[in-house]
């Protein structure tokens, strides 16, 4: 196969293709090689082709999923963490960035607006700018829509719904709980205000999303045996870290602690290729999130932007390559 030495080799992961992993893993390249600082796509030049053609693919599936019906679970993997959740009638999302804002890109026009009226309420996890577009909040709490947030993460001039630790809300059919939580790489709760979410659908589905939240301490309060447990990138500190002086053990005996700690039905990756930190010198760390859904026990998925995914669906557990 042909190294990809030019954009015109880019391909756009499909995740319908049997050569999915190999896509992403070479989509992850191609980031590393094309696009940090002085690159050929270098990711802070306007105009940039190597975002629009991924900007065409997620608004794609944007479009699906908005006009996709059905009384299942359906999910919308947007940018980065974001996704959408369709179910019991109502539409939440979690994490959502429009489009990122570091290189001063362009939004396609009304993209922001059109988010805010296709869902019924947001979830920010903290205020990191690859979780949380305060131009997305803005346009919510104009339509009226509910904006959930760690007390200490929200902005002091928006009116969002500071969540209290334990606390539980309700919107129509759906009950979701606040759990406030310690960012993943800190040792305390208050040097990045965090929280994870637990969201039971209708009594049908529970997921769990972690956003940036270490998943291996600190979660006690969490419900165990979730449908999804969603959590993010990597590792969550440098005792996991390959190369760290501080390393006792690694990324998949972290993610198997998380396993036997919340039992969950199946586990959702997230965060991987996550552009600014790709561009400021990490890996996409593609081959990081194959590798643990091969060797752990409980199924395991990690999505594309724009991928619509049916999560009524059983998942079935990868075998090892």
């Amino acid at each position: 196969m042909k190294r990809i030495t030019d954009f015109m080799w880019l391909t756009i992961p499909d995740s319908g293709s049997p050569h999915f992993y190999r896509q992403l893993v070479e989509f992850g390249r191609f980031v590393e090689r094309e696009c940090r600082p002085g690159c050929r796509h270098d990711l802070a030049c306007w105009p940039n082709i190597f975002w629009q053609k991924v900007e065409a693919q997620m608004l794609a599936g944007l479009q699906r999923f908005l006009q996709a019906d059905g009384d299942g679970i359906t999910m919308l993997q947007w940018y980065n963490s974001g996704v959408f959740i369709k179910a019991a009638g109502k539409t939440i999302a979690f994490d959502l960035v429009p489009v990122p804002r570091y290189y001063g890109w362009p939004e396609p026009t009304g993209l922001t607006g059109q988010i805010a009226t296709a869902i019924d309420a947001l979830l920010i996890t903290h205020a990191h700018a690859d979780h949380f577009d305060s131009e997305l909040v803005k346009a919510c709490l104009m339509l009226n829509k509910p904006v959930y947030m760690h007390p200490a993460a929200a902005p002091a001039e928006l009116e969002v719904i500071r969540v209290a630790d334990g606390a539980c809300y309700r919107l129509d059919l759906i009950n979701i709980r606040a759990h406030h939580a310690c960012h993943v790489w800190r040792q305390q709760r208050d040097e990045v205000a965090t929280a994870a979410f637990e969201a039971d659908l209708a009594g049908k589905y529970r997921l769990v999303f972690c956003g940036d939240a270490d998943y291996t301490k600190d979660l006690a309060a969490l419900a165990p045996a979730p449908d999804a447990l969603f959590i993010t990138w990597r590792n969550p500190g440098p005792q996991y870290e390959d190369g760290h002086p501080e390393q006792t053990s690694t990324t998949l005996d972290a993610v198997r602690l998380a396993i036997a700690r919340f039992a969950p039905q199946r586990l959702i990756l997230q965060h991987y290729c996550e552009l600014d930190h790709v561009y400021k010198g990490f890996s996409a760390s593609y081959e990081m999130a194959i590798s643990l859904i091969e060797k752990i026990e409980v199924p395991a998925s990690v999505h594309f932007w724009g991928d619509i995914v049916d999560l009524s669906e059983p998942l079935a557990k990868a075998s090892s390559a």
